[in-house]
C-alpha cells in the first residue's frame, strides 16, 4: 500500500462525508483529519512491528494484506501470545511474523457516517476501532481521539462557564449591601428593565448586564478594588467575553485560535481578581 496515495485518499473521504452531515457529531468528524495511517504487512517481524510502534508512538498497527484487512498487531495482542508460549519454548516471539499474533485482537469495524457515540463501550473494551472495513482502511479511531475532540467542542464552554462564575463571585463581592447592589443596578440598567422589573439578584441577569454594571462610571468605585486597575481596562476585557459567550452559546460560527485565546486570557485575569481579592479578606482576617 503507498501510504502518500492512501493518506491523500483517507482526506478526500474525511471532506466528502462531513459535508453530508456536518452539524452531527460522528466518526468522520472524530477522526483527526492529518492522522497517518500506518499498516504492516502480515510478513512483518514482531520485533520490527514493534520498534515501528515505539517510533510512530501507535499501540497498534492494522495488518494489511493488498486491501484486506487481516487484523491488528498490538501490545497487548504481542503480551498474550507470549504469555500463552509454552514454558521452555526457545521460539524468540521477537522474531515471529505479526500474523502469528492476529488472534488476541479482532479488529471491529466502523463507518465514517456512524455516530461515535454508539462506539465508546467498544473503544473502552479495545482501545480503537477500524474505520472503515474490513477490505478498505480509511482510519484508526482511538479513545485518545473521542477525547481532543470532545475536549474541543466543549473548551470554549468550560472557560465561559468559569468566567461567567468568577465574574459573578467578583460582582457579589463589590456590592456587598443590598442598598449598593440596587445602586448599580438603577445607574446601569435603567433603559434596559422598567423599575419594577429589574433583576434582584445577580442570577436573573445577563453576562451582558453584568458588563453593563461594570460599565457604569457611577459604579466604578465599588468595583475598582475587586477588579483593579482602570474601568476602562476592565471594560475593554470584559466586552469582547460578552459577544463570544453569545456567539459560543447560539452557535453562531466556528470560534477561531484566536478567540480562544482571548477567552482564556478573560478567564485567567478573572481568576487573578478572584485569588487577588480573597488573599486581601484572608489578611484582613476575614
Amino acid at each position: 500500500m503507498s501510504e502518500p496515495e492512501k493518506l491523500a485518499e483517507v482526506h478526500e473521504l474525511l471532506a466528502r462525508h462531513g459535508s453530508l452531515s456536518a452539524v452531527f457529531h460522528r466518526v468522520n468528524r472524530v477522526v483527526p483529519a492529518d492522522q497517518e495511517v500506518q499498516s504492516i504487512p502480515p510478513h512483518m517481524l514482531a520485533g520490527d512491528a514493534l520498534a515501528l510502534m515505539r517510533k510512530t508512538g501507535f499501540s497498534q498497527l492494522p495488518v494489511v494484506q493488498g486491501r484486506e484487512i487481516l487484523g491488528l498487531f498490538t501490545y497487548r495482542a504481542f503480551a498474550l501470545e507470549v504469555a500463552g508460549m509454552a514454558d521452555g519454548a526457545r521460539t524468540d516471539p521477537m522474531k515471529l511474523p505479526v500474523e502469528e499474533f492476529l488472534e488476541h485482537e479482532a479488529p471491529t469495524y466502523a463507518r465514517l457516517e456512524d455516530e461515535f457515540r454508539d462506539l465508546i463501550q467498544t473503544l473502552d473494551e479495545h482501545d480503537s476501532i477500524v474505520v472503515s472495513g474490513p477490505t478498505d482502511l480509511v482510519a484508526i479511531l482511538t479513545p485518545m481521539d473521542v477525547l481532543r475532540y470532545l475536549y474541543s467542542i466543549a473548551r470554549a464552554f468550560v472557560l465561559i462557564e468559569e468566567t461567567e462564575l468568577a465574574l459573578r463571585r467578583l460582582l457579589e463581592a463589590a456590592m456587598y449591601t443590598d442598598e449598593i447592589f440596587r445602586g448599580c443596578v438603577a445607574h446601569a440598567l435603567a433603559d434596559k428593565y422598567v423599575e419594577d422589573a429589574r433583576p434582584a439578584y445577580l442570577e436573573d441577569m445577563t453576562f451582558a448586564d453584568y458588563v453593563a454594571l461594570v460599565r457604569d462610571g457611577r459604579n466604578w468605585q465599588y468595583f475598582a478594588s475587586v477588579f483593579g486597575g482602570t474601568r476602562d481596562r476592565a471594560r475593554g476585557r470584559l466586552e469582547p467575553l460578552a459577544t463570544l459567550r453569545n456567539d459560543i452559546f447560539h452557535f453562531r460560527r466556528e470560534l477561531s485560535a484566536e478567540d480562544h485565546a482571548r477567552l482564556t486570557t478573560g478567564r485567567d485575569w478573572l481568576l487573578r481578581c478572584v485569588r487577588n481579592h480573597e488573599a486581601r479578606l484572608a489578611g484582613e482576617g476575614r
